[in-house]
C-alpha cells in the first residue's frame, strides 16, 4: 500500500483510540525513558520472517513519545513519526502494540492490520542500515521506436496482425503500426482512455472515462456501436499525495460466447449483447469496479473496491459467491484449472476455489498492496507488487515462492510471459517517503534475474512517473505506454538461453 495511505491511516486509528480510551496516557517524558533509542528484531508471518526496528524519541514540542519504523527488505526507513500512547503496561503506537519485558531487555508485540498479527520480539540496537541501492546502469535499453501522444498512456496495449490498439488520457483510441510505429488510424473519445482495449474477431472494444464502451471495427476504426456504463459521471482520483484511492485503473471489456462483460465506476458489472450493444444483464456491488472480468465454468468472477471478489452466474447475473478481502480489489482475477488467483489491498495474493470462494492459499505481501493481477505460464505465476517494489514467480500449487526481483518502485502493471521472459512496468513516484524510480524491465523467467531495463524520466510536476500500462509482446517486439505521454515498441532480445 502506499505508505502515505498508510500513516494516514495510522492517525485516524490514533484518535480514535484517544477518543475511547480515556485512561491511556503519554509515556512519562524523561531522557531516562528506557524505550529511548533503537530496538530491532524479527518480525514473523507463519514460517517466514523479515528484520524490523522501532526507534523512539521525543518530540519536545508536543511533549510526546514517538515511534519510527523500519523494514529494509521493504525499504521502509526511518517512516513516522508514530505517536506512542501507554494503557497499564501495554504500549500503543497505532498500528502496533508491545509490552516491555520484565528485565527491560525486550519487547514482545504484535504489528497488526488488514486481518494480519505479525509477532515480533526486539532488543536494543545500532541502527539498521537502509536497504540496498537501486539497480545498476547496465543492461539498459533502448526502443525500437516510440509513438507521441497528447496524454500520460495508462492503458495497455493489443495487437492483432501487426497493428497495436492502445487509449490515452487525451481521449483518443490509437491504432499503429507495430513495426513502424506509424499510426493505423485514431478515434476520439469524450474522455480519457485509460482501459485496455479488448479485440474479437474483426472488431475492438474499447472503454473511456466519458462512460461508454465502443466497439470498433478493427482494421477501420469505424463505430458499430457504444453502449453506456453510466460511469462517465464518476470522477476519478487519479494517485496523488492526499489520495486514499489511487484511482488510475479501468476495466477492460471481456468477450465470451457473443456475450461482453464490463466492469463499471457505477459500482456495476454489465453483461451487453455483442452484436447490437444492448444490456442483458447487470449485477450490483458496492463500489466502483475496475478490475475486469473472467470467464469460465458458466460463470464471471469480478473484483470491486467494495473489497469482494464475486462470482455470478454468466447467463443471469445470479450471485454464486462472494469473498471479503477486507479491502479494495482492483486487480482482475485469472481462471485457472478451478482456481481463482488474485490481489488485493488486503496485502494478500489468493488463490480461491472457482467453485466456492474458499481460499486454497494467499501469499502475504507484507503491508504491500497488490495491485498488479497475475500471469500463468508452465504452472508458474508472475506477478507484480506496489510498495513491496518486487516481481514475484509463486508456485500455482502451493503458493510457494520461487523467485522474486526488486523493481525499484511500484510494480502495479501486469506482466507479459514468454518462454525466457517476465516484462513488467514500474512506476515511480517524485518526493515520496520511500524512493520509487519508473522503469521498464525485461527479467530471465527462469532466473528472476534483471535482463534488461528503460529506466523512465521524472515528469516536473507530476507525482507518478513510468510505467503503469501492462505490456503486451508480440512476435519479437514487447510494447508498452508511458506516463509521460509516449508509447513505446522494444524489442524482445537478448534474453539469455539455459
Amino acid at each position: 500500500m502506499p505508505v502515505r495511505v498508510f500513516f494516514a491511516r495510522c492517525v485516524l486509528l490514533l484518535l480514535m483510540f484517544v477518543a475511547i480510551s480515556p485512561n491511556a496516557r503519554l509515556l512519562p517524558q524523561t531522557p531516562q525513558n528506557l524505550l529511548l533509542g533503537t530496538w530491532s528484531g524479527e518480525v514473523h508471518y507463519g514460517e517466514e520472517s523479515k528484520l524490523m526496528a522501532l526507534r523512539f524519541d521525543l518530540d519536545k514540542e508536543k511533549n510526546a513519545m514517538v515511534a519510527f519504523f523500519d523494514v529494509p527488505e521493504m525499504k521502509f526507513h526511518n517512516l513516522g513519526p508514530i505517536p506512542v500512547t501507554r494503557q497499564g503496561d501495554e504500549y500503543k503506537a497505532v498500528v502496533f502494540s508491545f509490552r516491555l519485558a520484565t528485565d527491560k531487555r525486550s519487547l514482545t508485540g504484535k504489528w497488526s492490520f488488514d486481518g494480519h498479527d505479525l509477532a515480533f520480539e526486539l532488543k536494543p540496537s545500532p541502527p539498521l542500515a537502509e536497504s540496498a541501492p537501486s539497480p545498476s546502469a547496465s543492461n539498459i535499453a533502448r526502443p525500437l521506436w516510440t509513438f507521441k501522444t497528447g496524454g500520460a498512456v495508462w492503458s495497455s496495449p493489443v495487437v492483432v496482425e501487426d497493428i497495436v490498439y492502445f487509449g490515452s488520457s487525451d481521449g483518443i483510441i490509437y491504432a499503429v503500426n507495430a513495426r513502424s510505429g506509424k499510426p493505423h488510424w485514431q478515434y476520439k473519445t469524450a474522455g480519457p482512455v485509460m482501459g485496455r482495449p479488448a479485440s474479437d474477431g474483426p472488431y475492438l472494444y474499447a472503454p473511456s472515462d466519458d462512460g461508454y464502451l465502443y466497439k470498433l471495427e478493427r482494421k477501420s476504426g469505424r463505430l458499430v456501436w457504444r453502449f453506456d456504463t453510466h460511469g462517465g459521471a464518476v470522477p476519478r482520483e487519479l494517485p496523488n499525495p492526499k489520495s486514499p484511492t489511487y484511482d488510475y485503473l479501468a476495466s477492460a471489456a471481456t468477450v465470451f460466447n457473443g456475450t461482453v462483460y464490463i466492469g463499471s465506476a457505477d459500482k456495476k458489472l454489465y453483461a451487453v449483447d455483442a452484436k447490437t450493444g444492448r444490456e442483458r444483464w447487470h449485477f450490483d456491488t458496492q463500489n466502483i469496479v475496475r478490475s475486469t472480468p473472467a470467464v469460465a465454468d458458466g460463470m464471471v468472477v469480478i473484483g470491486s473496491y467494495d473489497h469482494n471478489v464475486y462470482a455470478v452466474d454468466a447467463k443471469s447475473g445470479a450471485l454464486r459467491w462472494k469473498f471479503d478481502t477486507l479491502r479494495p480489489v482492483v486487480s482482475s482475477p485469472l481462471f485457472s484449472d478451478g482456481t481463482i488467483f488474485i490481489g488485493s489491498r488486503s496485502s494478500d495474493f489468493f488463490a480461491l476455489g472457482a467453485a466456492t470462494g474458499r481460499v486454497k492459499w494467499k501469499y502475504f505481501y507484507w503491508s504491500s498492496w497488490v495491485e498488479s493481477s497475475a500471469r500463468l505460464h508452465n504452472g508458474i505465476l508472475y506477478v507484480g507488487s506496489s510498495d513491496y517494489q518486487q516481481l514475484f514467480a509463486i508456485d500455482a500449487v502451493s503458493g510457494r515462492r520461487i523467485w522474486n526481483v526488486n523493481v525499484d518502485g511500484s510494480a502495479w502493471s501486469t506482466p507479459a510471459v514468454t518462454d525466457e521472459a517476465v516484462y513488467i512496468g514500474v512506476v515511480g513516484v517524485d518526493g515520496y517517503m520511500i524512493n520509487h524510480h519508473g522503469s521498464f524491465y525485461a527479467v530471465d523467467r527462469a532466473t528472476g534475474a534483471v535482463a534488461w531495463r528503460f529506466p523512465m524520466n521524472v515528469i516536473p510536476g507530476a507525482f507518478c512517473y513510468g510505467v503503469a500500462s501492462s505490456p503486451a509482446v508480440h512476435k519479437d517486439l514487447v510494447f508498452f505506454g508511458g506516463l509521460d505521454g509516449t508509447f513505446y515498441a522494444f524489442r524482445t532480445s537478448p534474453i539469455p538461453k539455459h
